[in-house]
């Protein structure tokens, strides 16, 4: 049998030359979050699909939903979510379901973003969500369990158990009777929505053990609902079955299984194989029809038009259309993009690189234009690190053991540096890669715990031996004539570059330095770690000067701006970008907008923007001019009135004299009318203190009370004090927390110390209890009685040193923390990791 074979490879040419046009859209700046200019890409494509009439596509990014015009690719809209995880839309196209990080799951409106129905419950552990063919309903797969929603209500209508591990896929019958569901225990259950009863388990592997590694990966029906089609992980085949008798009618010997859809006649079935094919096989001989090639990436979901002539296929970075009778390619919609690890600016600020998994993306930093893709043919090269020659004519980007240097101007691969390297056998490979201000050395920092040096970027030079850990980052001084390096020894290091000696060790994280940036005029040094501070280092001393805190994970980049006066610092745990002011080590604005974990920053050399990139697959731009006015009420001065201006404001409650910013009114004295000043801004911007409910933790709930308490006295109330207690009211709200939760501990893993916050309703005597996994009881913590209140921050937070009863540091492990505050008890796990 011959089997057709449809390639785009000799497409992907042309879609390079027409990608300048189809990015220089207006969509890089369609619904920016605040203090963002350009948005640059889309984010990593996930679930597809097409509106009831077949003329829009609806991409589930990783950033929000995009739709097109399904004929001509071009962008109709955007619909962001920063907070919420989105799952899935709705098969009339009409609604979108998505998941807060509390649980919440709500049904939104396609067209402005709106919430329709929020389920009573919060919900978490959830596998799987899927609509009912008439959009009514809601099966969402929680844990071993499936529960049906009625989507005008929120209420429950079913359950359906006897799953014996968690749910992997669900799918209903077109008739909306029949309800599939696909688990780890490796069997495919059938269940009779109208009386939520069990009606046949499907498997092929009736003795399955109990550690499967072949649970079921998808379940679907065909379209008359008489078919079901499964398919199992690590397991390269399809299973068809007959939907009403349960009985095994075939089976078709794949490539593996990544996603499955039926025609709209129900003859073929699209398979996306672990491959990067798609196949098209013939239902009713069990052969393969056609065989479409040309991703170079994963392909994560599959989707026929409603009337059939259209398949949709996506994955990563791409997105195409396809001619389902022929197998013809008909459009390639760009702009999709994977996560970025490595963004660099041109010496002169009008290009941004930005390294990807699979490539390096150059942008036009000023209008968001896509101006050239650098490929690499290495699978999952992952450009951790990039850096552009002085003379902007070079990118040096690390892939693994080597260094690749690009000819900007012709987008081409010039030389590849490896040797004097380490191999595959030494760990991670190179992690930071950096050239001197005036060109003359290109150095590198891997996992061997050496740092290589080249003149000219091409000459090996020699390397710089000491450290005792790989190289996580490495930085070169202005003057080019220090470097800089961090390592998981858990040290800094300052090396001469000329005569290659080790000059100075900062020692004081507690955990491996991921992140190292030098300030222009040489004398100060940041350092982000493991152990979640950055710390502000004296050059001359070798002294810490200042310790930032505030990230709740380890650190995964640190940058000066040009003027030295702003250091920007992300974390691999966080989707923010904090902003700290130099001089001062204080807190000066969060920038937020990204979905997924920041992994490096990088500001222009005009220092009037800060990249930031991210695995969310898109780079943010970020506006860093100054301005000039200045609000009586921005208290803290970081550039915007909000709660942590009302915090400031407390902090300095009952002081006097003159010049201090937190005595808004002037009036020689900080007291409850500076906070409902300030609190009274808030609402005139906001509305609400709902923008930042990580500071409004910070607030203690007394406090607030008794602030309330004393603006009753206030003779005057101007709209602006009663807007501040209204504000304030808010906040004594969102402080009191409806029901008692233990929340994840922080970091975790760790090693030494750990955070563990909860929240409660009622007022109680809090125990917190910590056993090893064979259930041991390692360590009591009597917190003592605590009001109701949001206990989550540093200093309100359950701490544990990670020492048992005696003292003694508990070893590397999976441990469980039980809380008991009065009736509400619940337990998490935690794990130790040294």
């Amino acid at each position: 049998m011959k089997i057709r074979h449809v390639s785009i490879l000799s497409l992907f040419i042309l879609s390079i030359l027409l990608l300048r046009n189809s990015y220089a859209q207006d969509y890089a700046r369609w619904n920016l979050p605040e203090g963002a200019k350009l948005r640059l890409g889309k984010g990593n494509v996930g679930r597809l699909t097409f509106s009831s009439d077949g003329n829009q596509l609806i991409v589930n990014s990783s950033i929000g939903l995009w739709i097109y015009d399904a004929h001509t690719g071009r962008e109709l809209k955007f619909i962001p979510e920063r907070s919420e995880e989105i799952y899935t839309v709705s098969p009339d196209s009409r609604m979108y379901v998505c998941i807060g990080s509390d649980g919440t799951v709500r049904v939104r409106d396609l067209t402005d973003g709106s919430a329709r129905v929020t389920l009573k419950e919060n919900i978490t552990n959830i596998r799987r969500i899927v609509f009912s063919p008439d959009s009514s309903k809601l099966a969402t797969g929680i844990d071993k369990e499936i529960i049906l929603w009625d989507l005008t209500s929120g209420e429950q209508i079913a359950k359906f158990n006897g799953h014996t591990h968690s749910i992997t896929s669900i799918d209903f019958s077109p008739d909306d009777s029949t309800l599939a569901s696909g688990s780890w225990d490796e069997t495919v259950r059938l269940w009779d929505i109208p009386t939520a009863t069990h009606k046949a388990t499907l498997t092929t592997r009736p003795n399955a053990t109990k550690n499967s590694v072949y649970g079921i990966s998808n379940v679907l029906f065909s379209p008359d609902g008489k078919l079901l089609a499964s398919a199992s992980f690590n397991e390269r085949k399809l299973h068809l079955w007959d939907a009403t008798t349960g009985d095994h009618k075939a089976v078709f010997d794949t490539s593996g299984v990544e996603d499955m859809d039926f025609s709209a006649d129900g003859k073929t079935i699209a398979v996306a194989s672990s491959r990067y094919h798609i196949h098209f096989w013939d239902i009713a001989t069990g052969t393969p029809k056609t065989e479409l090639t040309g991703h170079r990436s994963w392909i994560w979901s599959l989707k026929f038009s409603p009337d059939g002539n259209t398949l949709a296929s996506g994955g990563y970075d791409e997105l195409h259309l396809w001619d389902a009778t022929t197998g013809a390619h008909k459009l390639a919609i760009s702009g999709h993009t994977g996560w970025v690890r490595g963004v660099a600016f041109t010496p002169d600020g009008k290009t941004l690189a930005a390294g990807g998994r699979y490539d390096i993306r150059l942008w036009d930093a000023i209008n968001g234009q896509h101006k050239a893709i650098l490929y690499e043919n290495d699978t999952f090269s992952d450009n951790k690190s990039l850096a552009f020659s002085p003379d902007g004519n070079t990118l040096a980007s690390e892939i693994g053991w080597s260094i690749r240097l690009w000819n900007v101007a012709e987008r081409a691969h010039i030389a590849k540096l490896k040797a004097y390297l380490g191999s595959r056998a030494s760990g991670y490979g190179i992690a930071s890669i950096a050239f001197t201000t005036d060109g003359k050395y290109l150095a590198s920092g891997s996992s061997d715990s050496t740092i290589q040096i080249w003149y000219l970027g091409r000459t090996y030079k020699g390397q710089l031996v000491g450290h005792r850990g790989g190289i996580w980052s490495i930085a070169f001084s202005n003057d080019n004539r220090t470097l800089i390096s961090g390592s998981s020894d858990r040290t800094v290091r300052l090396w001469d570059v000329e005569s290659g000696t080790h000059l100075t060790t900062f020692i004081g994280h507690t955990g491996a330095v991921k992140c190292v940036a030098i300030s222009p005029d040489g004398n100060l040094v940041a350092s982000g770690s493991n152990d979640t501070t950055v710390i502000l280092w004296d050059v001359a001393t070798a002294e810490p000067i200042t310790i930032l805190r505030g990230h709740p994970y380890w650190l995964s980049s640190v940058a000066f701006s040009p003027d030295g006066r702003t250091l920007a610092s992300a974390c691999s745990g966080e989707t923010v970008v904090r902003l700290w002011d130099v001089p001062t080590g204080t807190p000066k604005k969060v920038l937020t907008g990204h979905t997924r974990y920041v992994y490096n920053l990088t500001f222009s050399p005009d220092g009037n923007t800060l990249a930031s990139g991210s695995s969310d697959g898109t780079v943010y731009l970020w506006n860093m001019i100054p301005d000039t006015t200045q609000l009586a009420e921005d208290a803290n001065r970081d550039g915007i009135v909000d709660i942590k201006d009302v915090i400031f404001v407390a902090s300095h409650f009952g002081q006097s004299g003159a010049d201090m910013t937190a005595d808004v009114n002037a009036d020689g004295i900080v007291d409850i009318t500076d906070i409902l000043l300030v609190a009274g801004a808030i609402a005139d911007k906001n509305g609400a203190p709902n923008k930042d409910p990580q500071s409004v933790v910070l607030l203690n709930t007394s406090d607030v009370q008794k602030w309330l308490e004393q603006a009753q006295f206030i003779n005057t109330k101007t709209p602006t004090i009663r807007k501040g207690i209204a504000v304030l009211e808010q906040v004594l709200d969102m402080s009191n927390p409806k029901q008692s939760t233990l929340l994840p501990n922080y970091p975790n893993p760790f090693n030494p110390e750990t955070w563990i916050p909860f929240q409660l309703a009622k007022p109680a005597d809090v125990i917190l209890r910590i056993y090893s996994s064979n259930g041991q009881l390692v360590r009591t913590l009597n917190v003592g009685y605590r009001n109701i209140g949001i206990y989550q921050s540093h200093n309100r937070a359950i701490y544990w040193d990670g020492k048992n009863h005696f003292g003694e540091p508990a070893s590397s492990g999976t441990y469980y923390y039980t809380i008991s505050a009065g009736e509400f008890k619940t337990t998490r796990k935690l794990v130790i990791r040294k």
